[in-house]
């Protein structure tokens, strides 16, 4: 029951709140007799709620740059390519998961290891791939070289998959 109120509060939050307050601005701008142009005004607040909605559930590519820059402990390389981007809605601690393929200069990707052992990620002795093979069937051919996760108990695990093109990498933070 409790449950229910709080979903009812959450809509409520998102939708009504937004939708009243275009509502309040259309009346007072339609009683003031303006310009029918100025009756867009209205659409503002819904058009804000909107777009913050679609940039939680489809994150832009600026989230995934700093998330690379949290993994690897790098900046991300301005001349590098996002392939393919996924990441889970943050649950309500703030937890998600983000997996991201990455195409590298051949120069930043031959560094990075080295990078990556500073930084406290450890090389794996083992291909386990972490769960990659779906993110691999995307990309036919290539193969997981080595990998590179953080080692620690905390609640983030960070990892990072080197590709056969020796050119694309796969990101990816996790959170729980």
């Amino acid at each position: 029951m409790i449950f229910i109120g709080f979903i009812a509060l959450a809509i409520f939050i998102l939708v009504g709140i937004p939708l009243g307050l275009s509502l309040l601005i259309f009346w007072i701008i339609k009683r003031n007799g303006s310009d029918k142009r100025w009756r867009l005004v209205a659409a503002v607040p819904i058009l804000i709620v909107g777009y913050f909605i679609y940039t939680a559930i489809y994150p832009p590519e600026s989230f995934y740059r700093e998330d690379f820059k949290e993994v690897t402990g790098v900046d991300f390389p301005y001349d590098g390519q996002i392939l393919y981007k996924t990441a889970t809605y943050p649950d309500h601690f703030g937890d998600y998961e983000s997996t991201s393929v990455v195409k590298l200069p051949k120069d930043f990707y031959n560094d990075l290891p080295d990078k990556l052992l500073i930084n406290g990620l450890v090389q794996k002795n083992t291909l386990d791939q972490f769960d990659m093979d779906e993110v691999l069937e995307k990309f036919d051919g290539l193969t997981m070289q080595k990998e590179y996760s953080s080692e620690t108990e905390t609640p983030v695990v960070y990892y990072v998959g080197f590709l056969s093109d020796n050119e694309t990498v796969i990101v990816r933070r996790s959170s729980w």
